[in-house]
């Protein structure tokens, strides 16, 4: 659900298996910008390592995945601000239209269902 979701973003239902297949997905849909390619793994990469230690060591069970895509849009806003200026607004602005993308996706296919031990029943 989380490549999916960048996957639309970039107006593709593809989705890469590997990480070879992420580079040359990238270089498909966004030619040139492979200054921030790995700026862009590297936030989606965190953002599902930090759901599953949540997961794992707090017992914090995330709602649905899009969660996940919002906070690799945070870490992506963040570290805008340590790029170069001008790749820092191409970060920045992928991070917004990933964000709005992923809002919009959210209101498509409305807020999860809980299970009665409180986690999501999807």
């Amino acid at each position: 659900m989380v490549w999916r979701t960048v996957g639309s973003v970039l107006g593709t239902d593809c989705c890469p298996n590997t990480i070879w297949q992420y580079y040359v997905w990238m270089y498909s849909f966004l030619p040139g910008l492979d200054k921030i390619y790995t700026v862009g793994l590297a936030a989606i990469c965190c953002a599902i390592w930090l759901a599953r230690n949540r997961a794992t060591f707090e017992l914090k069970w995330i709602n649905s995945p899009f969660e996940i895509v919002f906070t690799a849009c945070a870490f992506l806003m963040y570290w805008a601000g340590l790029q170069k200026p001008e790749i820092g607004e191409m970060v920045k602005k992928g991070a917004e239209m990933l964000k709005e993308n992923t809002t919009q996706m959210l209101l498509l296919c409305g807020p999860p269902i809980p299970t009665r031990d409180g986690r999501d029943g999807n």
